[in-house]
Parts: C-alpha cells; structure tokens; sequence
C-alpha cells in the first residue's frame, strides 16, 4: 500500500476535522481525538443521540482502503447502523472529504 498516499489522506482528515471544529460544535456536535499516531487516525464524533467514528488506517482485512466513517444510534431502544461510508481504491482526497461532509450533513438532517 503507498504509505505516502496514506499520511496524505490522515492529514487532509485532520486538516478538515480542524477547520470544521467551530460548525461541528454550533451542530452540538461534540469531537474527541481517540488517537493520533502514524498508524491511526481515530476520531469520534458525539451527536447526542447518534455515535460515529472516523478511522483512518492501512487494515489488514477491511471493506475499505483507508477510510471508514460509521455512525450508531438506537432505533426502538436498538443499536443500529444508521449510516456508513468507506473509501476504496479509486476515492481521491476530494471524495474523501466530500463524503465526509455528506456524512455529516445526512445525520444533522436525518436524526
């Protein structure tokens, strides 16, 4: 896997995670960096009533080439998989962060 593609890709996230802090927060969401080291980025994201996590790192055996975005919640008392979004081989660090933002806006909407 090329690891340069990878820091690059782990940064962009962090970079939009930053700059998106303030409007996170005025969303009432809140932002905990679960880990930050050259292996992982693990970020989750508290909409209250919904959990998500952002992951980003080079797994072994996964559905997605770098990226993983899911967020939980509880449908008649349930935990469910409410929404998901994975890179693959051909995302670009545009697509990413579009989807990313997607992501988010589909729960502040949805939920």
């Amino acid at each position: 896997m090329d690891n340069s593609l990878f820091v690059e890709i782990k940064e962009a996230i962090s970079k939009w995670i930053k700059g998106n802090n303030e409007e996170l927060r005025n969303n009432d969401i809140l932002i905990e960096m679960l880990k930050d080291d050259r292996n992982c980025l693990r970020i989750g994201l508290d909409f209250g009533e919904i959990l998500a996590e952002i992951l980003v790192v080079k797994p072994d055996f996964a559905p997605f080439r770098y990226v993983s975005f899911q967020a939980v919640g509880l449908v008649n008392g349930i935990p469910d998989l409410l929404h998901f979004w994975y890179d693959n081989e051909e995302s670009t660090i545009e697509d990413i962060i579009n989807n990313l933002d997607k992501s988010i806006q589909v729960l502040l909407e949805s939920y």
